[in-house]
């Protein structure tokens, strides 16, 4: 922890106290998901960050990845370009330690935990709420490292049809469409994008292996996506909603073992599918009652199958679906003091799979009261949560957390809370791979964490400094091929940190960003754990000039393992990125990006070591320019 603090400290001394401030000055001034009701962001404790509609549009045609990747504590590893598997963690946790909720539904794979974001278009994505710390006390299970929320674009007033078309490198193209309107009782929307790349070969040539001309092939990516939803005031106190969303994508990729099948050209296709009814009721003065019904879908589809007879693979489809029901009925009580929740979730998974699991669904029951009081400059939000699960013992959680508005501008926050993580299926119950079979015995990982926070927030400027320590009990680590039975539970691992951001506005500049310094590690071993760096972070110039944006942006990563006994090294980087926006009229504006533009050559994922006939690095764009005109009629 000491040489934690050191670092972070002469990274402190980089910049003066005004260069930081905080990304969301320009946003909505309500936050969601650190409650689950609609708070003031002033009264939020936890640590939080939100990314606007406006930020949104400025990434262009950026990955949801790619905008993640630049956000304060959060790592990404992408498997070679647009539409391969991406994956993140978030202060150092595992890909599977946190939840993903579109709309607040689960759409992830429970058979290997992820979130398909490579399949998420940013063009109907209105807003993004990132929640940092335990929340297993609000969410249920797999919240150890955070939840990320992601809001589609709903209804407004009026009526606003859209149209936006991007074309860049790789041959990269996009098109975006659609249209919101309603008036005081009904509110409608409609989204649809399409994207489409030639796109490059996922891995960087490796000469030692006989698999290497089979895979310099281009893997190419389509997709496309659609989101409705449909609000309506039944009077004043109740009101329906319906929201729809589905993706669908096609993907080349490589192999590290195509030479066993050089008749193979490696194929999958995706889909993701939410769909959901709620009802909101203001029962009283001081009881609202919401319930919602919801379907979540993610279906991976390969187009071979490894055959363990023959060694080989066959040209023959490989399903990994995933089905998520899920119901949630929540009661908010206002009381004379404070605030009373009370709330009841349940989640049914089941899968269906080619290859045979030992079990293919569970059932989550949980149970949820939180309390909350904001009263003069003090800020007091405390839950406790009880899950039943039909395959693991019952798990108990809470968190109590504490602010304290110094004045105006500075605020002290402190909270501590307990999560867990039930073991994905193919942690658990997979059977096809002797080389990685599921580990039925393998337990629920379960946190403790303690964190701190002083923040500083005026007009025009804003800091947040957090300190964190995170002990996960029977952190669960994979290795493959190591033993049969390659999945197993740690004894502990222990996640400590100290993060910085902010913004700041001088004149016609904006100077933002973040660093994260943190020390995840095995604590039995005192190892670092796989594919996390101990410093990470960004930072990002923006000039404003009439209706002309500026901007330059930097993000970085220290060095990473592919291994837990940290001998495959993973070097670090730092990405440069040009963009600019003009806007022609209140209509017409476009975006310009220049990613990568000091064409650094780089990588962030590896299968295998790429040292040996064995294996190979993913490799990542070069230097890339795109642009997105956009109009609102």
């Amino acid at each position: 922890m000491k040489k934690i603090i050191v670092s972070s400290l002469l990274i402190t001394q980089l910049f003066t106290a005004n260069v930081f401030a905080d990304n969301e000055l320009k946003t909505s001034d309500v936050f969601v998901t650190a409650t689950r009701t609609p708070i003031a962001k002033n009264n939020v404790i936890a640590d939080t960050t939100t990314i606007s509609e406006a930020e949104i549009e400025r990434a262009g045609l950026s990955s949801l990845t790619e905008l993640l990747q630049r956000q304060p504590s959060i790592e990404i590893n992408n498997n070679g370009g647009q539409g391969k598997v991406s994956t993140f963690g978030i202060r150092g946790t595992s890909s599977t330690h946190s939840i993903v909720l579109i709309d607040g539904i689960r759409i992830n794979a429970a058979t290997s935990g992820f979130t398909a974001l490579e399949n998420i278009p940013l063009s109907q994505i209105e807003k993004i709420e990132i929640l940092r710390g335990p929340a297993s006390s609000l969410y249920g299970p797999d919240a150890i490292g955070g939840v990320i929320q992601i809001f589609t674009k709903k209804g407004l007033e009026g009526f606003k049809p859209y149209i936006g078309i991007g074309y860049g490198r790789y041959n990269t193209s996009s098109l975006q469409t659609g249209l919101r309107g309603g008036d005081s009782k009904t509110s409608y929307a409609i989204n649809f994008s399409g994207t489409k790349t030639d796109g490059f070969s996922a891995f960087v040539p490796n000469s030692l292996s006989s698999a290497n001309s089979l895979n310099l092939d281009k893997d190419g990516y389509k997709n496309y996506g659609l989101t409705t939803s449909l609000n309506h005031k039944i009077n004043e106190n109740y009101e329906v909603n319906f929201q729809y969303l589905l993706t669908r994508a096609k993907n080349k990729y490589d192999n590290a073992a195509a030479n066993l099948s050089p008749g193979i050209d490696f194929r999958n296709t995706a889909k993701n599918e939410a769909y959901a009814l709620s009802l909101n009721a203001q029962i009283n003065s001081s009881w609202k009652s919401s319930i919602k019904i919801s379907r979540g879908i993610d279906e991976y589809l390969d187009k071979q199958l490894y055959d363990w007879n023959f060694y080989t693979f066959i040209a023959q489809n490989n399903l990994y679906k995933t089905t998520q029901d899920q119901l949630t009925w929540q009661n908010n009580i206002q009381l004379s003091k404070g605030s009373l929740t009370f709330l009841y979730d349940r989640l049914e998974q089941k899968i269906k799979t080619t290859e045979y699991y030992q079990k293919n669904k569970r059932v989550n029951n949980g149970f949820m009261v939180g309390y909350s009081l904001t009263e003069n400059k003090h800020n007091f939000q405390t839950n406790i949560r009880k899950d039943f699960n039909s395959n693991y013992d019952d798990s108990l959680t809470g968190n109590l957390g504490y602010a304290y508005m110094i004045n105006q501008n500075w605020t002290f926050a402190t909270s501590a809370g307990t999560a867990f993580v039930s073991p994905t299926f193919n942690f658990a119950y997979a059977t096809a791979d002797p080389d990685a079979l599921g580990n039925a015995d393998l337990k629920p990982e379960k946190s403790k964490n303690i964190e701190a926070s002083i923040r500083y927030k005026d007009e025009t400027r804003a800091l947040s400094f957090t300190a964190f320590d995170n002990e996960i009990r029977d952190f669960i680590i994979y290795t493959y091929g190591m033993t049969p039975q390659s999945t197993m539970n740690l004894n502990k691992a222990k996640i400590q940190g100290l993060s910085l951001s902010g913004s700041q506005f001088i004149g016609h500049f904006q100077i933002s960003g973040s660093v994260t310094n943190q020390s995840p590690k095995n604590e039995d071993t005192e190892k670092y754990l796989p594919y996390r760096s101990n410093l990470l972070g960004n930072i990002n110039l923006n000039y404003f000039i009439g209706n002309w944006n500026f901007g330059v942006e930097n993000t970085g990563s220290g060095i990473r393992y592919d291994d837990k006994a940290n001998t495959r090294k993973i070097n670090g980087y730092i990405l440069t990125n040009f963009v600019a926006d003009y806007k022609f009229s209140d209509q017409l504006k476009i975006n310009l990006r220049l990613n990568n533009a000091l064409d650094k050559d780089y990588t962030i994922n590896i299968e295998g070591n790429p040292n040996t006939p064995y294996g190979f690095k993913y490799q990542t764009p070069g230097r890339s320019l795109f642009a997105n005109l956009h109009y609102d009629f």
